[in-house]
């Protein structure tokens, strides 16, 4: 399980982060929703220890971060970070060079899943397979967290469509998901948990199927709730 306990961020006088706290479980995919501007990147980038926080405390397995629980989580930003140069077989490579926890079994198995073509230059790729090159080189490592930011943001409908599918595959296994997006239409069927951000702090964190049988309302009904009043 991953703990984000009583979180408190501020640039200057600013606090952007207001005692957040939430849970997110292996085998399930946990969704930071809110519109831009309301903390989820920072959420991500503290998790990460990319950003110090004023207060409170991030648990991963129960652990304090160290070099250790940082092996157990992927980053996949919202742009791609290869060389525009480089070929996807190139940025595989690379991975293999640099990445201990790279699996180019679990690489080639996404590679067919998204139809690309691993001598094609990461340069010459639409939007919507620079997504998927992207998504492939987080999801073929070997870690029990997968975090993303806005990983529909931009792209196609088929992309979306396809990069979703992912999701329901075996390719996730039992890792726990932890997405930031603010357009949760392509995804709510596949959300387990929702946490909804709000000025910087936590407004609602719910399971989404719960929502759906007991209060008759889907996400993006809870997020009219919020930001629609």
């Amino acid at each position: 399980m991953l703990q984000v306990k009583n979180v408190t961020k501020k640039f200057g006088r600013k606090r952007v982060l207001d005692d957040v706290s939430f849970t997110a479980n292996k085998g399930e995919i946990t969704c930071l929703i809110g519109i831009n501007g309301v903390g989820k990147t920072t959420i991500m980038k503290a998790i990460l220890g990319l950003t110090p926080v004023n207060g409170g405390e991030i648990l991963i397995d129960g652990e304090h971060r160290k070099k250790s629980t940082y092996e157990k989580l992927t980053f996949i930003p919202d742009a791609l970070t290869m060389l525009p140069g480089f070929t996807i077989k190139q940025a595989m490579d690379f991975m293999t060079d640099f990445y201990e926890s790279w699996n180019q079994d679990r690489a080639d198995e996404l590679l067919q899943f998204f139809k690309l073509n691993e001598e094609h230059r990461i340069s010459t790729l639409s939007k919507g397979n620079t997504a998927k090159v992207n998504l492939l080189l987080g999801l073929a490592q070997d870690t029990d967290y997968v975090l993303m930011d806005e990983p529909f943001s931009g792209i196609d409908i088929f992309s979306r469509e396809q990069i979703a599918n992912v999701f329901t595959s075996h390719l996730i296994e039992d890792r726990g998901v932890i997405i930031t997006t603010h357009e949760i239409n392509d995804i709510e069927h596949l959300i387990d948990k929702v946490v909804v951000l709000n000025h910087g702090t936590v407004y609602k964190e719910f399971n989404a199927e719960d929502m759906r049988i007991k209060e008759g309302k889907s996400v993006v009904d809870v997020l009219r709730e919020v930001y629609i009043q």
